[in-house]
């Protein structure tokens, strides 16, 4: 087992570095060819999209890796067609709502009305994307959850930079790479779920729509908390700074995710593992999972320090002079990232006990105090103080989940290395 996991692990690493790797590429390019304005303007793109995702589906895709273990094939597939239903009719409500409040959100976003109605959809492709990929891990099998993955992000790349060298666009050009890449391979993954027999007409719709809104409507709050965490930081710095601003900060962002993608391709193939562990009948092998989890903190923290030392040569070479003021951000960043794949890690314990409510609400809570820290930290600090703020708060995030998830499923933390 413990070797499956490991084969699994590096098979999603590998396939968030190719993931990764291709965005990370083309920084280079986009920050020589545009202006930090333009950049960020297309980070902006990014977290009305993040915000948008936490509407559209309502949150009912996250119960559909969680029901893939107790459901049988039949009772699954009315499961999954019940969650798309509800994915289409949020999306048709939010899409009305943001046409109009749109004078609005164009004053807090910087996007015309058009993108941000066009991003609903958007947001919505992604979340079909996100339900195939999701069913392909719990079923064991990587290899293809990151062929799609990495040809949808190498899609969006290929399209931005042409668009963008080629047909001379500026900050239009990404976002309708990205635009065409998220709805076309959400097509797909709707065809495809299609003809792996996903799609059904439903026998039990209700019951299935209460168990999934259940599942899901309490972590709405628990995803606008963490994106309160990871993406209100831009908001601010456009509002007391600028949208340039943004965009130098995006850069550090960016550099700060590279630690990210190795905890989210980590926690993939250690999510299915440890929650098979947990349902074991003839016993849990607690200590080893909890030593295990231990040495798996030091590693990241250690990683995420070398990444904040080494952040002013690879700003230098990553994205340039215009961008430099980037790399007193990164350690905060990285940091940040580390304390995030640290709340992986324990957050798993709670979903396996379905204690979701109980997780939105202290995410919330964090999510709401970090806009305050980032408000007073940027205005004191500037863009470093927006890293600060998010190191903070992710460490909270973290040491309050662990607490939560010692709760709801206790496991031996302090006696993992006594004899």
């Amino acid at each position: 087992m413990s070797q499956k996991l490991g084969q699994s692990a590096v098979i999603y690493l590998a396939a968030n570095i190719a993931n990764a790797g291709v965005p990370f590429l083309l920084l280079p390019i986009l920050t020589r060819v545009l202006d930090p304005a333009d950049y960020g303007i297309i980070a902006m793109f990014a977290v009305t999209l993040g915000v948008f995702a936490a509407f559209v589906g309502l949150s009912v895709h996250g119960a559909v890796g969680v029901r893939y273990f107790q459901y049988t094939s039949d009772k699954m597939a009315d499961f999954v067609t019940t969650c798309l239903i509800i994915l289409m009719s949020s999306t048709i409500i939010l899409a009305a709502i943001v046409f109009f409040a749109s004078p609005y959100l164009t004053l807090a976003t910087g996007l015309p009305r058009n993108w941000l109605v066009f991003g609903v959809f958007i947001a919505a492709a992604q979340i079909a994307g996100q339900i195939r990929l999701s069913l392909w891990q719990v079923a064991g099998k990587p290899i293809i959850y990151g062929a799609f993955q990495f040809s949808q992000t190498l899609t969006n790349a290929l399209l931005s930079i042409y668009l963008i060298l080629a047909v001379g666009m500026a900050w239009q050009g990404r976002l309708i790479g990205q635009s065409v890449a998220l709805v076309s391979f959400g097509t797909l993954a709707l065809l495809w779920l299609y003809m792996a027999g996903f799609i059904v007409r439903p026998r039990d719709f209700r019951s299935h729509a209460r168990d999934a809104l259940r599942f899901g409507v309490p972590l709405i709050p628990h995803v606008l908390g963490g994106l309160m965490i990871v993406a209100v930081d831009r908001f601010i710095i456009t509002g007391l700074l600028d949208i340039a601003s943004a965009g130098i900060y995006m850069v550090a962002v960016q550099i700060g995710q590279v630690l990210g993608l190795l905890t989210d391709a980590f926690n993939k193939a250690y999510a299915p593992w440890v929650m098979r562990q947990l349902s074991r009948s003839d016993g849990t092998p607690e200590k080893a999972i909890v030593r295990g989890t231990y040495i798996y903190f030091a590693v990241i923290v250690v990683i995420a320090l070398s990444i904040g030392v080494a952040a002013p040569q690879i700003i230098s070479v990553m994205a340039g002079s215009a961008f430099q003021n980037a790399d007193a951000v990164v350690i905060y960043m990285a940091l940040g990232y580390a304390f995030s794949g640290c709340y992986l890690m324990v957050t798993n314990y709670i979903f396996f006990e379905s204690k979701t409510a109980i997780l939105a609400y202290m995410t919330f809570a964090v999510g709401l105090l970090n806009i305050a820290l980032t408000y007073w930290l940027v205005g004191k600090n500037g863009i470093v103080g927006a890293g600060q703020a998010f190191a903070v708060s992710q460490f909270i995030a973290f040491v309050g989940t662990w607490g939560l998830a010692q709760r709801v499923h206790p496991m031996p933390w302090r006696k993992a290395f006594s004899s």
